[in-house]
């Protein structure tokens, strides 16, 4: 009998349990869950399908009536908060939809209490990882980026995760060497990534298979999704508000006479813009952000760049741009990281200065041609590949650069140009390359003796480069002239000959984004350059000369 009344007691305290943990859901709802920390309900938390979004309840519940657009549930992590984890890398905030559209599933989120009044978030771009032997991407991002990333992980005492601003595979591999999206998380996990890793997608992280005429902007996406989740979503961190958005629109149209890989349906082309659903969805996610908050905007492809001339110009096709800046220009401080061109670059907008872009170069450099040719990873701006470690501290934000083979070192590149000049006039490519592209510049010319130039990578309103010789100070200038070392190990290739006509592309390219350069007094006397940043940092390299272009 006893034994009787203590399974009886069971069943009626699993039952209480099982009615408790019941959701009373409207009708229509198709999608619902609950929110909670330790198995205590979270209110005021948001939800969404990536079209509306909703907010749970005092017991942490949410529901949505939704027709599953993106076959995703999400929510947006609040300040004081961070989610679980799927696995070593992947934050476990967002959930796929399983059941059909018209039919109730329910998805659950667990997060964890973290101060992070003051935390931290690495931003890196562009891994491009493929596994090419040709390249060794594999080996040079555990050998060159990872102790990086530990250097850095390593230096924060305080709470960090990571952003990486798309281009996470080279799509044109996927097919030819078997790493494709799927394949990321056990990569990073296989190299000991160290911290939460959170994304936005890239043109090279859509499904190269998927032809123009299946919808690819969509269908090609999924592998993606599948992987790492939605295409846009936002979250808090003390008090500053992260929107991590979708601008590719990808086509993958056939070309005349286009070269394709293995498994590659078209020419993988694409336009940039942030289209309007996501738009609309910005726009409420805002609604419920104080004016005062700082935001964080992460997307693959930069809003400006730089055109042939050098001249600030939108990255957007079209005026596309406007309609973002739109949603975002009341608030006090806005700042937007990007990654896609593989130079580092930062730009004011010209209308609201409350709105900076700061744009990463790729940790993996020139798609990860250059370690082999000069023993240093650079992209096409002559920068060293390399990362910002983002730090806000009760809301005030600071940026520390690492290359990922000085780490925070100096975070510019000093050339004497007497050096630089014997290599151009011993170099037929770079002779035929000054011929060819009328923004790289022939420094064999008797004009730039005794010259030091200096190319300051992370140059932005508010920095300042100085220059003294035996203490006296030197005249630093400003030029818009072409990096040697770029020049010599990525643009002046061996079949440069076969090109017979200027390439707009580089010539847009060849224009190093802040270069500057002074005149020294003789071609041995040493120089003392110091970068000092809006943040307060300061790096000093006393430059013995001669030195000579680090190339083969």
């Amino acid at each position: 009998m006893k034994r009787l009344l203590t399974q009886l007691l069971l069943v009626v305290a699993v039952l209480l349990c099982a009615a408790c943990d019941t959701i009373s859901s409207p009708e229509g709802t198709t999608l619902t869950g609950v929110v909670k920390c330790d198995g205590e309900a979270i209110s005021g938390v948001a939800v969404t399908d990536g079209e509306q979004i909703v907010y749970t309840n005092e017991r942490g519940e949410y529901n949505i009536a939704s027709t599953k657009p993106y076959g995703l549930v999400y929510i947006t992590i609040p300040s004081g908060y961070k989610p679980a984890m799927k696995d070593s890398v992947r934050p476990n905030f967002w959930a796929k939809t399983v059941e059909a559209i018209d039919v109730k599933e329910r998805h659950d989120f667990e997060l964890k209490k973290v101060d992070d009044s003051t935390f931290s978030v690495l931003m890196f771009s562009d891994t491009h990882f493929c596994n090419d032997p040709k390249r060794n991407d594999v080996k040079h991002f555990k050998e060159l980026v990872m102790p990086a990333i530990n250097r850095a992980a390593a230096e924060t005492p305080h709470s960090i995760f990571s952003v990486n601003l798309g281009d996470i595979t080279w799509d044109r591999f996927w097919y030819a060497t078997g790493l494709s999206i799927e394949s990321v998380p056990q990569h990073l996990a296989d190299n000991g990534f160290p911290m939460p890793f959170y994304c936005v997608n890239g043109n090279h992280d859509y499904d190269p298979s998927v032809p123009a005429t299946d919808n690819p902007n969509i269908n090609a996406i999924k592998r993606y999704v599948d992987t790492f989740g939605p295409t846009f979503y936002s979250m808090n961190r003390g008090g500053v508000h992260f929107v991590m958005l979708d601008n590719i629109v990808y086509k993958n149209e056939v070309k005349e006479n286009q070269k394709t890989a293995k498994g590659v349906a078209g020419s993988r082309n694409y336009d940039l813009y942030v289209d309007e659903m996501q738009l609309a969805w910005l726009a409420k996610d805002l609604q419920g952000v104080e004016k005062t908050t700082p935001v964080v905007v992460c997307m693959h492809a930069p809003l400006f760049t730089y055109n042939a001339d050098g001249e600030q110009v939108s990255g957007f096709k079209d005026d596309k741009a406007n309609a973002l800046v739109e949603l975002v220009k009341e608030f006090e401080s806005v700042r937007f990281f990007t990654g896609h061109s593989h130079r580092t670059m930062s730009f004011v907008h010209p209308e609201y200065p409350n709105i900076v872009e700061y744009n990463v170069t790729s940790v993996g450099g020139d798609l990860w041609t250059t370690p082999g040719k000069c023993g240093l990873n650079i992209g096409e701006d002559g920068a060293d590949a390399g990362f910002y470690l983002c730090t806000f501290k009760n809301g005030k934000f600071s940026k520390r650069w690492y290359s990922v083979e000085r780490g925070s070192e100096y975070p510019f590149r000093a050339y004497d140009m007497n050096e630089v000049a014997k290599v151009y006039k011993q170099s037929k490519e770079l002779q035929y390359l000054c011929k060819l592209q009328k923004n790289q510049i022939d420094y064999s010319r008797p004009k730039y003796k005794n010259y030091v130039y200096v190319n300051c990578w992370i140059w932005e309103d508010g920095c300042t480069l100085t220059a003294t010789e035996n203490g006296k100070r030197l005249k630093v200038e400003k030029s818009a002239d072409s990096d040697p070392l770029a020049a010599k190990v990525i643009f002046a290739k061996p079949n440069i000959f076969e090109t017979k006509k200027e390439s707009k592309k580089t010539n847009r390219l060849s224009r190093a984004a802040n270069m500057f350069r002074f005149k020294a007094s003789s071609a041995t006397a040493p120089v003392v350059i110091t970068l000092t940043t809006p943040d307060g940092e300061s790096y000093t390299q006393t430059f013995n000369r001669p030195t000579p272009l680090p190339v083969e």
